[in-house]
């Protein structure tokens, strides 16, 4: 669980940086329940004074380490105007991030108490798809150190209610521009459980083989069309009674008087 964290431990972390920092996040979520999750921290090195001026990243070693052995990836991002980190993980399947329980999580928790839940979706499950709802909350988290917040959802299919700023590519894919507002972060979406759903389309074609099967071999020999008899024209100039069987070998009858 403490891995799952993560997730909003790194959000915090650039809540909590010293100066205006700018924190881009995404979550991709795909049709077979992968969540690809990145985060993008960057500061103005106009913003930078004293020691700070030489540096060419956000997160410190020991940070760094740490992400890595909880199998985060960590990108160094520099242009002439930002520097800062690109931090991201790929996560196999949401449901492992997933509670019945209502979700209202507090992004500040993390930090206060990192032994609190980890889930980060509240999971309505079926047989064939679930319905997925979360609520993320901002109340507490320091603004002051943040000059601007965009968090981006991108779903395989469209969002069934959001609070999002903005929605792009058919209601696939919510942005929320956080600036200082501390509305929380809410959405719905629905994902099939793709093995029950191959799992009924395979049962439900062995069935219709079966009963295509069953039906031909009841009522294929009735309804097989009979052979008809064709009669048969005789020929005038052949004769019937001839026998290739009954054919006497031809005499000479000279040979014989010859002999005599």
């Amino acid at each position: 669980m403490k891995k799952i964290k993560k997730i909003f431990v790194l959000l915090l972390m650039a809540f909590f940086l010293t100066g205006c920092v700018n924190v881009e996040t995404n979550m991709d979520i795909t049709l077979n329940k992968k969540m690809y999750f990145t985060i993008k921290m960057t500061l103005d090195k106009s913003l930078l004074e004293g020691d700070d001026i030489y540096k060419d990243e956000l997160l410190d070693n020991k940070q760094k380490e740490k992400l890595i052995n909880d199998g985060f990836e960590i990108q160094k991002y520099e242009t002439d105007e930002y520097i800062g980190n690109i931090i991201s993980k790929e996560f196999d399947n949401i449901d492992y991030l997933s509670s019945p329980d209502d979700i209202n999580y507090d992004l500040a928790s993390v930090i206060e108490n990192p032994l609190s839940t980890a889930y980060i979706f509240k999971v309505e499950k079926h047989f064939l798809k679930n319905k997925y709802y979360a609520k993320y909350d901002l109340s507490n988290y320091a603004q002051d150190n943040i000059y601007s917040f965009d968090f981006k959802v991108t779903l395989p299919n469209k969002a069934l209610k959001n609070n999002a700023s903005s929605i792009e590519e058919d209601g696939k894919q919510l942005i929320w521009n956080i600036g200082y507002k501390n509305e929380p972060i809410e959405f719905e979406f629905e994902l099939y459980n793709i093995i029950n759903v191959v799992a009924v389309g395979l049962t439900g074609l062995i069935i219709l083989l079966i009963i295509t099967y069953l039906l031909f071999a009841i009522f294929g020999k009735k309804i097989k069309p009979k052979k008809k008899k064709v009669k048969k024209v005789k020929d005038p100039d052949v004769d019937e009674g001839y026998h290739p069987r009954f054919i006497m070998p031809e005499q000479n009858y000279n040979d014989d008087e010859d002999d005599d």
